[in-house]
């Protein structure tokens, strides 16, 4: 049995992340803290909270919120809508107005993510050399409005980072992780 780390990020959380943890078991994985992990799955802003002690030979980061010359507001203000619409028809009212209030909570208790995410416009993707050695998949989704869709060019001076592009938006792991977990499956 492999064991894994989920890290959610800014507005992110065990809550948030609960259809795909179930998924993550269901498929034989074991999830545990990111120190004692194989695999770390890291979702936005938490790419750049990597932990500085760990085991894990495999990484998986999920839409880095990196896009330079595109306002964090402006970002935001997309994938809000775009998060409104497709949950509001799939899953209705009362699931958008529990996604929201778990969101503003983990916001709370996670602020030093707050900063993260305001600062990763200028941020780059240093982040990337610290895995040198390490097994890295870095996954955009099509819709993401965090994550710049030129993340693969910033990606071709890292020859340990292999680029995934899947459909979705930047929260798709959260409701549909089969593609993800096929992922991490064909890399063991």
């Amino acid at each position: 049995m492999h064991t894994v780390a989920i890290m959610e990020g800014f507005a992110g959380g065990p809550r948030i992340s609960r259809t795909f943890r179930r998924a993550l078991e269901a498929a034989g994985f074991k999830i545990t803290n990111p120190k004692h992990a194989e695999i770390i799955v890291a979702h936005s802003a938490a790419c750049y909270d990597l932990p500085k002690q760990s085991k894990a030979k495999i990484y998986m980061l999920i839409g880095p919120p990196h896009w330079p010359g595109l306002s964090i507001i402006k970002r935001t203000r997309n994938k809000v809508q775009k998060d409104k619409e497709a949950i509001l028809s799939t899953y209705g009212r009362k699931h958008w107005r529990k996604k929201k209030r778990l969101q503003r909570f983990y916001i709370i208790v996670k602020p030093k993510y707050l900063w993260l995410v305001l600062n990763s416009n200028s941020k780059n993707l240093d982040f990337l050399e610290e895995l040198q050695g390490k097994n890295v998949i870095l996954v955009r989704n099509h819709d993401d409005d965090y994550c710049t869709p030129d993340i693969k060019d910033f990606t071709h001076d890292f020859k340990h980072v292999k680029y995934v592009s899947l459909p979705g938006g930047h929260d798709d792991c959260y409701t549909n992780p089969k593609p993800y977990i096929d992922l991490l499956l064909k890399e063991l």
